[in-house]
């Protein structure tokens, strides 16, 4: 479906997963100060944001178990 190599290196999969968690805090907070009033760093961003990081490194790690494998069967 695409392409393994941003998930090459863990310091690289880490800073993307610190984006991907932010954006996904970012919205939620965004969506907190309109529809409750203000912005507060309240449990629900911390683990939105906090589930998007782990699923990223997730998906990264499937990625490169998968990457392995398939480099395994080629040798």
């Amino acid at each position: 479906m695409f392409d393994s190599r941003a998930f090459r290196s863990w310091p690289l999969i880490l800073v993307g997963a610190l984006g991907f968690g932010a954006l996904f805090a970012l919205v939620i907070l965004l969506a907190d100060a309109l529809f409750e009033g203000g912005f507060r760093l309240s449990r629900r961003v911390l683990v939105f944001g906090g589930g998007a990081f782990a699923g990223y490194v997730g998906a990264a790690w499937l990625v490169r178990l998968e990457d392995a494998r398939c480099r395994r069967r080629s040798d």
